[in-house]
């Protein structure tokens, strides 16, 4: 499977919970397998995806650190987006503030993404 084969999707609920998956495309086939990686379950009934989390089905110590803090700057970012840049909307300096960690959040996300994509 090829990178290019790979992504990773985070979707946030409007009560700011997020979960992921990870889909792929197999090279022969039209259907995408995608994966919960919260409860490990396979869109579809081809196993492969399971390679990249080991014969038990865990994830590796490190490719976990980095899911969890792709979570956590995730949840952040929808905190600020829904929350706390209208919590600030009479006050210029604060909602600068929020705009700038915004933006580091934004940043944080496509970064952790990306590595994300790398090893799963």
């Amino acid at each position: 499977m090829t990178e290019e084969n790979k992504e990773v999707l985070t979707a946030t609920s409007t009560e700011g919970k997020t979960s992921f998956m990870v889909c792929s495309k197999e090279e022969e086939k039209i259907e995408k397998v995608c994966m919960d990686l919260e409860g490990t379950k396979t869109g579809a009934s081809d196993n492969k995806a399971r390679q990249n989390f080991g014969e038990k089905g865990m994830l590796d110590n490190n490719t976990y650190n980095l899911l969890e803090q792709l979570n956590v700057e995730n949840k952040s970012l929808w905190r600020i987006k829904n929350n706390y840049k209208s919590d600030a909307s009479m006050d210029k300096e604060s909602r600068q503030v929020w705009s700038l960690l915004e933006k580091d959040k934004q940043k944080s996300v496509r970064l952790l993404t990306a590595r994300l994509k790398e090893r799963l």
